[in-house]
């Protein structure tokens, strides 16, 4: 691969940018060579195949620098041997559209939005979930609740982000209707921060939140609350304790059509199985969020999300 040639591409503005192509592309040419280097000889996809077209929201990282978004387009193209092109989709609603219509065949889904498109059309399935630093997979949602709160649930003011929120509302409330769970005083707070400050101010006795579900974990660890993005910044991880639990939720995975070959499917799995290690940089670029690769999912592991989407385009954010 020489990403060299894709930045001269961009003269009208090479010289702006000119510091972060070096480094993207001392970044991106370490280690693609092997990335690329198993798979597309004794592939027979390519005969069938003309183009691959990969959706993304708009506001990934990626699609948001056009260095960036073509440096992962060629990456993917010289790995597969067979042209790609990025598609940028507006809304997680319009990418479960062209998903699950087939005018995409590659998909960076959240969990959600995954489960609406299978439940859409049933053409759909997860190739690899992204790994965490901390090797979780997916994630719990949580009621935490101050250290000295003794009451029963049903007593207490809980306050939660918004009526969009996977695992500060959908989860909890689908868990109140099953009743696994009593259902507090539910207090709205916008968003996680202001969820924080009530309970900081002492204006509620808990918050819904989300936990990483860490390997061999409990998943009632407040450290963890947010990504342990809680603990750092709001201080709050020594005063709560984890009084409920939701089953794990995955991260939302890169999905296929099942209309695509079974070798190109195979070879994109190999494709992301070696980026870790042998395109980090890449990565990086492609997974801002997630730094410890790939895993292969378990189709079942989504299945438990389908009561929360409805069949089609909907609004699919969480």
């Amino acid at each position: 691969m020489n990403v060299t040639r894709i930045f001269n591409t961009a003269t009208g503005w090479m010289t702006a940018l000119a510091a972060s192509i070096s480094v993207l592309a001392r970044m991106l040419l370490t280690g693609l060579p092997l990335i690329m280097g198993g798979g597309v000889a004794a592939a027979d996809y390519r005969e069938t195949v003309s183009v691959l077209r990969i959706g993304m929201i708009e506001n990934h990282a990626a699609a948001a620098d056009p260095l960036k978004l073509e440096a992962v387009r060629q990456a993917f193209s010289d790995a597969l041997g067979i042209s790609v092109e990025i598609i940028r989709m507006s809304s997680y609603a319009a990418l479960v559209d062209a998903h699950a219509s087939g005018r995409i065949g590659y998909a960076i889904h959240s969990a959600r939005s995954y489960a609406a498109t299978d439940a859409a059309c049933g053409c759909v399935e997860p190739l690899r979930v992204p790994v965490a630093a901390d090797g979780s997979t997916g994630f719990r949602s949580v009621l935490a609740v101050r250290d000295e709160i003794t009451g029963q649930i049903g007593e207490l003011r809980i306050a939660y982000s918004t009526e969009e929120s996977v695992s500060g509302w959908l989860i909890p409330q689908r868990a109140m209707r099953a009743g696994s769970l009593d259902q507090p005083q539910l207090v709205r707070a916008g968003d996680v921060i202001s969820a924080l400050k009530l309970f900081e101010d002492m204006q509620v006795d808990g918050f819904f939140g989300w936990i990483p579900d860490i390997p061999d974990s409990t998943g009632l660890d407040p450290a963890q609350l947010f990504g342990g993005w809680a603990s750092r910044s709001a201080g709050i991880g020594g005063t709560t304790r984890v009084i409920w639990s939701s089953q794990p939720i995955p991260y939302g995975p890169h999905a296929t059509h099942r209309s695509l070959p079974d070798d190109l499917v195979e070879v994109l799995g190999e494709f992301l199985d070696r980026m870790p290690q042998a395109a980090p940089g890449l990565l990086d670029i492609f997974e801002p969020v997630f730094a410890g690769g790939y895993a292969v999912p378990d189709p079942g592991d989504y299945e438990n999300l389908r009561d929360l989407v409805v069949a089609g385009p909907a609004d699919t954010s969480g």
